[in-house]
């Protein structure tokens, strides 16, 4: 499986209710940043990562609605 697709399958599978209204960075399948300035949140995983492809999300709020 590929490392982006892993990402992807993680958030999607995983409870993230703890980090509502934030950024999420996930690199080879767990979270290594997050917070709610995203430029702070990726600095971090680029240091934390350094040469490693991740993702970035915004976990939405509870009353955003996706069809």
């Amino acid at each position: 499986m590929q490392k982006s697709y892993a990402n992807y399958e993680y958030f999607i599978e995983t409870p993230m209710e703890e980090f509502i209204g934030e950024w999420v960075v996930i690199c080879e399948g767990k979270i290594v940043a997050h917070g709610r300035d995203v430029k702070e949140v990726v600095k971090k995983a680029q240091e934390l990562q350094p040469n490693k492809k991740f993702m970035v999300v915004r976990v939405p709020d509870k009353e955003m609605m996706i069809f």
